[in-house]
């Protein structure tokens, strides 16, 4: 089933009305950078904070789509069909304090799931699909999607029925609007490039090589900071240890006392001396008992 241009500016707009902070991503968020349709589009990709996907389903619900709970896999995705075959794939994010926003994927060469992280700027991005003007990826955002999400531009899932592979058409006409004249003979090359070299790396290389630079950054940061926390873990582990073994040293010490009185207790010599002690005790609550005379004075 096609997802019209028609459709979604009605998704949007719902959400917008809604309260609903939305960006439009994937194909879709090609085309409106383009402001044009460029092919047809299954679904719609939509970015949208974590926090606001009760109230995005709220207005989906009321546009006639239900939450797909087979496909669903929260926080990687949340997937919803209406009645007509229309597929909307939500893809909640986190955004951190600087803007940049954190996302989990699945990794579909060791099924597992890995972190993304978008700057701020992959944010910023305005285009149009049917006359309205929305939100969306920036080009460069996309392209190094492209590059740095773990999938295949080369898998049978990316290739359209024309044999051609839809995230390097993609990026062909994105760099042809938005890479300069730079890029011109690039993009000839990689019209012409065969799958096996994969032109869709060497493409984008030098559209998000700031975006890598920034991310490598934030790693080398995240290291150091964890570097720091690892010499404070062994510190810690350090003192408990002699903790530890203080706990235990008097645990022992304690017992050994308690054993020791349990012994004097059995003896023949404590036995002996019970009624003396007895007798100490009773005179001691005696004098305890008597009141001091009171001298007064002549």
């Amino acid at each position: 089933m096609k997802f019209s241009g028609e459709n979604v500016t009605k998704v949007f707009r719902a959400l917008e009305d809604g309260g609903v902070p939305v960006w439009i991503d994937g194909g879709w968020a090609t085309d409106a950078l383009l402001r044009k349709e460029t092919r047809e589009h299954s679904d719609l990709d939509l970015i949208i904070p974590i926090e606001c996907i009760a109230p995005a389903e709220a207005v989906l619900v009321e546009l006639g789509f239900q939450k797909d709970d087979k496909e669903t896999s929260v926080p990687t995705r949340v997937v919803f069909r209406d009645s007509k075959g229309l597929q909307v794939d939500i893809h909640p994010v986190i955004f951190q304090a600087d803007g940049s926003s954190v996302s989990m994927h699945d990794d579909d060469t060791v099924d597992q799931k890995y972190v993304y992280v978008s700057s701020k700027s992959g944010f910023s991005g305005v285009g149009l699909i049917d006359r309205r003007v929305v939100r969306c990826t920036t080009a460069a955002e996309q392209i190094r999607q492209k590059v740095e999400r773990r999938y295949s531009p080369w898998s049978p899932v990316r290739i359209r029925a024309d044999g051609v592979s839809a995230d390097l058409q993609d990026i062909i006409s994105l760099l042809d609007v938005f890479g300069g004249e730079g890029h011109r003979e690039l993009t000839e090359v990689m019209q012409e490039a065969k799958a096996a070299e994969n032109p869709v790396v060497k493409a984008a290389e030098q559209f998000c090589l700031q975006h890598v630079a920034s991310l490598s950054a934030q790693h080398a940061n995240l290291s150091a900071e964890h570097a720091e926390l690892n010499v404070k873990h062994a510190e810690l582990v350090a003192e408990h240890a002699v903790l530890a073994a203080e706990h235990t040293r008097l645990v022992d010490e304690h017992a050994a006392l308690r054993a020791r009185f349990r012994g004097m207790k059995r003896s023949i010599s404590w036995r002996i001396t019970a009624p003396m002690r007895r007798a100490g005790k009773w005179i001691g609550l005696g004098l305890a008992k008597l009141k001091p005379i009171e001298v007064t004075n002549a």
